[in-house]
């Protein structure tokens, strides 16, 4: 960035008294010698001039207690669902540790052959499979079950 475009970026903060002693003396000097941003400071200081003689709005009544109502129960939404985030991460990792630690002792337990239907439910694959869908099924289970309780305390 050139100086000149450093300058013109600091045109309307230097019209509405935003600049720091240093960046107002080197935007006035600045603006002494480049007819463009002479031209440009002029018309930033009609609209800081103008600005302040515009209408007001003025805040409806209890709008302040309104909003932070609104945030604090906002917070209070995230902050359940992210609870429930974790709770469904930690039902996963209990599934599939469980999973794993039956299917070890199934395994020791029946010397690796445990055939249903033909079957061998203790092989590495099968039991994966079965245990995948167990524990997908699971967590499908628990995610109704938040999200019942959270249509419950919504209703509330």
């Amino acid at each position: 960035m050139t100086e000149h475009e450093s300058i013109q970026a600091m045109l309307a903060l230097m019209a509405a008294d935003a600049l720091d002693p240093g960046d107002l003396r080197r935007v006035q000097q600045h603006a002494d010698g480049c007819e463009i941003c002479r031209l440009e400071l002029q018309a930033w200081s009609l609209y800081a001039q103008g600005l302040p003689k515009l209408p007001q709005p003025i805040a409806p009544d209890g709008l302040i207690e309104r909003t932070r109502a609104r945030i604090i129960e906002q917070h209070a939404a995230s902050a359940a669902r992210r609870h429930e985030s974790r709770v469904l991460a930690a039902l996963v990792v209990f599934g599939w540790a469980a999973s794993l630690t039956t299917w070890t002792v199934v395994r020791v337990l029946t010397r690796g052959e445990l055939y249903v239907l033909g079957a061998n439910l203790v092989s590495g694959v099968t039991w994966l499979l079965l245990s995948t869908a167990l524990v997908w099924m699971t967590a499908a289970v628990a995610a109704a079950m938040l999200g019942r309780r959270s249509e419950f305390k919504e209703a509330l």
